[in-house]
C-alpha cells in the first residue's frame, strides 16, 4: 500500500462517528474493570558498584551515595530508611522497588552486599536494608540478578545462593540461609521477583574484560540459572530479558531468539521502553510527539504478548522495569524533567494499569536521585529539589483507588499522527572513512567486504564504511527503517582464540550520536567462528537526511589480530503501518474497598486546544467533586508542576467540564450518605 493511500485512510480515521458530537466520558461505578495493581506504581533504585559501567573507572573510590546510602533512601548513621524519603515514596504509592539498579547489575556481587555491618564498611545499604526499605514503603522487591559479574559458568550457583539466602527456611541443609539467621534475620524474606540480566544485548558496558553475550548465550544462561535457582525455591517468578528501546523492536533477532531457545522457562518478559526520541526538537514539537505516543504504545505491547504466545506457547506477562521519555542529554533542554515527561509518563501508568495489557509491574527510572532522579535530597533525607514529574506521580499516588471500573471515552476528539510510507529497497557504496591503526576494510565482490585487524589495541572505534542518503522517495517528516541483512564469520590469526572485545555493525543518524541519539548495533561476530545470518532494523528519524553505516569494536583488553568476513550485506527500506489519528481525551476511573469514593482521572492530550466533555457518573450518586489539574504554558520547563484545584458538579449524574490543553485532571467524588 502505498503513502497517499496511507494517508488517506489517516485523514478518513479522524472523521468517524465515534468523533462526532461532544466527547463523552461514562464512569459506571457498577462494574469491576479488575483490582487496581499496585505494582505497577513501581520504580528503580541504583545501589551497586557504579566503576566500570559508564565513566567511572574501576581504580576510582567506590560510590557512597549507592552503596552507603541507597541513593539518597537510606541513613547510615541511623541505620534505617530516611523517614522524609518513605514519606514521599508511600505519598507516591510505590508499589515496587527495583534493585540494584539497572546496568549497575552488570558489576553486582551480592556477597558483597550481606554480613554484618562491621564487615561490610562500604556496603552500608546492601540485601537486607534493600528488603528493609521495601518492607517500609509497603512495596514488593524485584531483583536484577547480574549477567556479567562472574564468569557465565559460575552464576547459576551465584544466583541460586542468592536465593537461598533470601527465601530458604534456616536449617542446616541451606547454609547460605543459615547465615541470614546467624545476621539477624532468621524468617524467609519470600523475594518473589527476579529478572535475569539487564539490557544483557548490549554488554557490560566498560567493565575489564568486557563481555557481550550472543542472543544463544544469553538463552544459555537464563536455561542453566532459572534452573538452578528454581531447585532452591520453585516458587520464584523469573523474567526474560528484551532488547530495549521504543518499543517497535518485538521481532528483533535478540528477542526471537531468546524466546525461542528459553522463554518457555520465563515466568514473564522485561521490557525497557525509552520513546519517543526528541533530542532536537522544539518544545511544541516534542509535546505534540509525547502525547501521541500513548496509543501506539498500546499496540506495541500487543505485538510483544503476541510475539511471546507465538514463541513459547502460552501467555507471558509484560513487566515493564525501566520506562521514561527517550532523550538523555541536557540540551536544548534536560526533556527527562520536563513537564512533558511528566505527562507522557502519567498517561503511560494509565496504560500500565488497563488488564488487557497485560502488565505485571512497571518500573519508572527513576524517582529519587541519580542522573534521572525527578527529586533529589540531601544526606539528611530532606528533599531539596523537586523536577516538573514528580507531581504528577504524586497524584496518581492520591487519586486512585483499589478497584478499576469501567470507564469509557465517546467521541473523543482526535489528531494526525506521522505518516507511514511504503517499501522500497536502498543501497549504499562501500567507501570507507576514519578507520583507525589496526583495522582495515576492503571490498570483497558485491555486497562484501573483509575487515582485518593487525594487533589492533583501542578499546573501542566506530569507523564508517557507507552512507545512504535519505531515499528521494521518502518525504520530509515521514517515518521508516532499514531492514539489515548479512552473513558473517569470524576467524582468529590464532586458531581457537575467543576475542576480548566484541564486534558488529551498526547505523546511526548522518548527524551524529551525540546530536540525535539515534542508532542501532547488531553484534555478535566475534562469537560467528563459521558463516552466521545476523539481522536487523533501524528506525530512522523523521527528519533525518541520511544514515552512516559503521563497523562497531567495542571492550577490546587485548590486541585483536583476525579477519571477519561479511558478505550478502542488505539494506531494505520498510515503512511502518499508520496509526490512526490518536485519541486527545483518555481516562480511567477507579473506587475505593469500600465503595464510598470513587476516582476520575482524564488526560486531554492535545497539545494546543482545551477539550469540553460531559461527564456521565452510573450507580454513584455524588453531590460534588473536587480535585486537581496540572497544566503548563512551557511544555519544557523543568519547574514544579504546581497542582491548581479544581471543583465540579454533577447534577443528576452528570456534569460538563473544559480540560486544558495538554493535561491531567484527577477528581475525587463521594458517595451521598
Amino acid at each position: 500500500m502505498n503513502h497517499r493511500l496511507f494517508s488517506l485512510i489517516a485523514a478518513l480515521a479522524a472523521l468517524l462517528p465515534a468523533g462526532a458530537g461532544i466527547p463523552r466520558i461514562t464512569v459506571d461505578a457498577g462494574k469491576s474493570a479488575g483490582p487496581v495493581n499496585p505494582l505497577v506504581f513501581g520504580a528503580n533504585i541504583e545501589a551497586a558498584d557504579d566503576r566500570g559501567i559508564f565513566d567511572r573507572p574501576l581504580n576510582a573510590p567506590i560510590n557512597p551515595h549507592a552503596v552507603a546510602q541507597g541513593e539518597g533512601t537510606w541513613d547510615p548513621a541511623a541505620n534505617r530508611p530516611h523517614p522524609n524519603i518513605v514519606c514521599k515514596l508511600r505519598e507516591m504509592r510505590i508499589g515496587m522497588m527495583r534493585y540494584p539498579g539497572g546496568c549497575l547489575a552488570h558489576n553486582y556481587n551480592w556477597k558483597q552486599a550481606v554480613g554484618p555491618l562491621s564487615e561490610r564498611p562500604d556496603w552500608k545499604f546492601g540485601i537486607d536494608e534493600y528488603i528493609r526499605l521495601c518492607r517500609a514503603l509497603g512495596a514488593e522487591p524485584i531483583i536484577t540478578m547480574t549477567d556479567y559479574a562472574l564468569p557465565a559458568e559460575e552464576l547459576p550457583e551465584h544466583m541460586a545462593e542468592l536465593v537461598e539466602y533470601l527465601n530458604a527456611p534456616a536449617t542446616p541443609e541451606h547454609p547460605w540461609a543459615m547465615k541470614r539467621a546467624k545476621w539477624g534475620n532468621p524468617e524467609p524474606y519470600r523475594v518473589r521477583y527476579f529478572e535475569l540480566g539487564n539490557e544483557s544485548s548490549h554488554g557490560s558496558h566498560n567493565l575489564v574484560p568486557r563481555r557481550h553475550y550472543t542472543p544463544e548465550e544469553y538463552a544459555a544462561y537464563f536455561r542453566s540459572c532459572a534452573a538452578a535457582m528454581r531447585r532452591v525455591d520453585p516458587a520464584v517468578q523469573i523474567g526474560i530479558v528484551m532488547e530495549p528501546g521504543t518499543g517497535e523492536q518485538h521481532d528483533s533477532p535478540w528477542n526471537r531468539t531468546v524466546l525461542e531457545k528459553a522463554g518457555k522457562e520465563a515466568d514473564f518478559v522485561v521490557l525497557h521502553f525509552y520513546a519517543p526520541r526528541i533530542a532536537d526538537q522544539t518544545p511544541q514539537q516534542a509535546l505534540a510527539a509525547v502525547l501521541a505516543y500513548g496509543d501506539q504504545v498500546e499496540f506495541r505491547l500487543k505485538r510483544y504478548r503476541e510475539q511471546a504466545r507465538a514463541l513459547t506457547g502460552r501467555e507471558l506477562p509484560l513487566a515493564m522495569t525501566e520506562f521514561n521519555i527517550g532523550s538523555t542529554g541536557n540540551k536544548p533542554y534536560p526533556w527527562r524533567f520536563s513537564f512533558l515527561a511528566g505527562l507522557m509518563n502519567a498517561d503511560l501508568l494509565r496504560i500500565w494499569l488497563k488488564p488487557e495489557n497485560g502488565i505485571l509491574c512497571a518500573n519508572y527510572w527513576q524517582v529519587v536521585n541519580g542522573y534521572w532522579g525527578s527529586f533529589r535530597s540531601n544526606e539528611k533525607g530532606e528533599i531539596t529539589l523537586r523536577r516538573a514529574p514528580v507531581s504528577f506521580f504524586e497524584t496518581w499516588g492520591g487519586y486512585t483507588g483499589s478497584e478499576l471500573v469501567q470507564t469509557v471515552v465517546a467521541n473523543a476528539p482526535r489528531l494526525d499522527a506521522a505518516p507511514v510510507p511504503g517499501l522500497a529497497v536502498s543501497r549504499g557504496a562501500i567507501s570507507g572513512k576514519h578507520f583507525p591503526a589496526g583495522i582495515a576494510l576492503a571490498a570483497a565482490g558485491k555486497d562484501s567486504l573483509t575487515i582485518r585487524f593487525d594487533g589492533f589495541d583501542g578499546q573501542s572505534a566506530y569507523p564508517e564504511f557507507a552512507e545512504l542518503p535519505r531515499p528521494a522517495q521518502i518525504p520530509a517528516g515521514d517515518a521508516f527503517r532499514y531492514l539489515i541483512s548479512f552473513e558473517a564469520k569470524y576467524t582468529p590469526d590464532r586458531p581457537g582464540e575467543r576475542p576480548s572485545g566484541a564486534f558488529g555493525l551498526g547505523m546511526v543518524d548522518s548527524r551524529g550520536w551525540e546530536k540525535t541519539a539515534s542508532a542501532v548495533s547488531i553484534s555478535g561476530i566475534q562469537a560467528a567462528t563459521q558463516w552466521k545470518r545476523f539481522t536487523g532494523s533501524y528506525q530512522v528519524l523523521p527528519d533525518t537526511p541520511g544514515s552512516k553505516v559503521l563497523f562497531r569494536v567495542e571492550g577490546v583488553s587485548a590486541p585483536l589480530s583476525g579477519t571477519v568476513e561479511i558478505r550478502n550485506l542488505r539494506f531494505a527500506l520498510e515503512t511502518q503501518p499508520v496509526f490512526p489519528a490518536y485519541r486527545t481525551l483518555t481516562a480511567l476511573a477507579s473506587r475505593s474497598a469500600d465503595g464510598g469514593t470513587l476516582y476520575l482521572t482524564v488526560f486531554n492530550k492535545d497539545p494546543q486546544k482545551p477539550v469540553r466533555a460531559e461527564v456521565k457518573l452510573e450507580n454513584f450518586d455524588a453531590a460534588a467533586g473536587s480535585g486537581v489539574v496540572l497544566a503548563a504554558a512551557a511544555p519544557e520547563t523543568a519547574a514544579d508542576t504546581i497542582p491548581r484545584p479544581v471543583a465540579v458538579k454533577p447534577a443528576s449524574g452528570s456534569f460538563v467540564h473544559e480540560f486544558p490543553a495538554a493535561s491531567m485532571t484527577a477528581l475525587k467524588f463521594r458517595r451521598n450518605r
